[in-house]
């Protein structure tokens, strides 16, 4: 799996299928209800990416990148499943107890992607 220019030495364990979303807003009024439907998108999509542990190196390395606070290329190199351009909106891990900040690795990462754009679907 790639982000921007880095290679992901550690694939997630767990990851949000990049499929379209429906999104819609509501309002209630006094004596009714109105639903907006915007249709179903990829673009504004949130994909999380989870590990069950992370090396420290790999977490600064994606942490450079939210803090970069930039689009970039995610490529989940699978079959079927195109590019996305998107933008790292969080990035969390826990330090262990007993060591904090000088432990190699981190646990229960999450990081979450959301898409701002797609890449054309090609199918083989």
């Amino acid at each position: 799996m790639m982000l921007g220019a880095l290679s992901l030495a550690w694939d997630p364990d767990k990851w949000t299928a990049p499929e379209e979303q429906k999104f819609f807003g509501d309002v209630q009024t006094w004596a009714s209800h109105f639903l907006f439907d915007f249709g179903s998108k990829i673009v504004g999509r949130e994909i999380e990416l989870e590990w069950e542990w992370m090396s420290q190196a790999q977490f600064d390395a994606l942490d450079v990148l939210y803090q970069a606070n930039a689009p970039v290329v995610w490529d989940p190199q699978e079959s079927g499943v195109p590019t996305f351009t998107v933008e790292v909106a969080q990035i969390e891990g826990k330090l262990f107890d007993v060591a904090l900040w000088d432990q190699p690795y981190r646990k229960d990462v999450k990081v979450t992607l959301v898409i701002v754009a797609a890449s054309e679907l090609v199918l083989s």
